[in-house]
């Protein structure tokens, strides 16, 4: 199947699971009930809790990438929030797209290598996992939600695990990965080859930087503080409709929103943000149409500026130097 059938395939799986996803989240609450919440909600301090939160976490995202990339001269974070912010928003309006705009655009702008700024960005997940899960395991220790929400935590757990476990195996035994490249090279036409055993090596390249304790500590804690600012987009967001979240709510709802995520998702994470703050708050004794104003909210001031803001930064970041 060709790249754009690829892509294809996957924005209307997308669609339907968003589609079934909005029709689980509103079966049981009319959406008149939730729309006389959102009537009534407040759009101040909470509000700018939200937006303020969102700018955070863009900026954290940015500052971990540079360490990721080996903090390269002449790309600072602030030139390098340009492309997290595109790739934000493409990723919001097709699933795992922003990832390759994102490589495109440092390749063309600082001369990277895609495969040096693919590997930063999978070592990107890996860490967001750990990160979540550090959340997540403390806020279990306080709230009890039943088995739900922990099989929810393990299962990021198993998926961060792997793919620590990948990472760590291709930074120990570098060999491994080039001779698999180099099997795989043979079958293939020599252009072909040539290009595939040069993008593996850049990718190798890329993984540099973990090397370091110092730099894997620096990365793990931009981690921490990206996933915080995500629980405090949710505290405001409960806040704008009058629902009061603690801490352990506010981090478990972005484990939640990190498992819905890792689906297909349709435009605008529509669905999935529904299902994840109402498997999430429903066990703590929240009542479903507070919780659906809330995740209405979320995507109203986090969702829609970072696409508005990354499509105004998506020229910019296609753009040669």
């Amino acid at each position: 199947m060709s790249p754009l059938g690829s892509r294809l395939l996957v924005a209307l799986a997308g669609l339907a699971i968003g589609a079934a996803f909005l029709w689980l989240a509103f079966r049981g609450t009319p959406p008149a009930l939730v729309s006389g919440i959102l009537a009534r909600a407040d759009w101040g301090l909470p509000a700018a809790e939200a937006v303020i939160a969102t700018a955070a976490f863009a900026l954290a995202k940015a500052a971990r990438w540079r360490l990721l990339l080996g903090a390269p001269a002449g790309l600072g974070t602030a030139f390098l929030l340009r492309p997290v912010l595109a790739g934000l928003a493409l990723n919001a309006l097709l699933p795992h797209s922003g990832e390759l705009v994102r490589a495109f655009g440092l390749n063309r702008a600082a001369g990277l290598a895609p495969g040096a700024v693919l590997s930063s960005i999978v070592a990107e997940r890996v860490f967001d996992l750990f990160a979540v899960l550090i959340l997540g395991g403390g806020a279990l220790g306080l709230v009890d939600l039943g088995g739900a929400i922990a099989s929810a935590v393990r299962l990021v757990g198993v998926i961060a695990a792997a793919f620590a476990l990948l990472i760590l195996l291709a930074l120990r035994y570098p060999a491994v990965p080039q001779h698999l490249v180099a099997l795989l090279a043979r079958r293939l036409p020599a252009r072909v080859a040539g290009g595939l055993t040069r993008q593996a090596t850049a990718a190798l390249e890329g993984l540099e930087p973990v090397r370091s304790p110092r730099t894997a500590l620096l990365v793990l804690g931009w981690s921490l503080a990206q996933w915080l600012a995500v629980a405090v987009m949710v505290h405001g967001c409960g806040g704008v409709v009058h629902l009061a979240l603690g801490a352990a709510a506010c981090c478990l709802v972005v484990v939640g929103i990190v498992v819905a995520f890792l689906l297909p998702n349709a435009p605008g994470y529509a669905g999935s943000v529904q299902v994840a703050f109402l498997i999430v708050l429903g066990p703590l004794g929240l009542p479903d149409a507070p919780a659906l104003a809330a995740s209405v909210v979320y995507q109203l001031l986090v969702v829609v500026p970072l696409i508005i803001a990354g499509v105004a930064c998506l020229q910019g970041t296609l753009r040669r130097r």
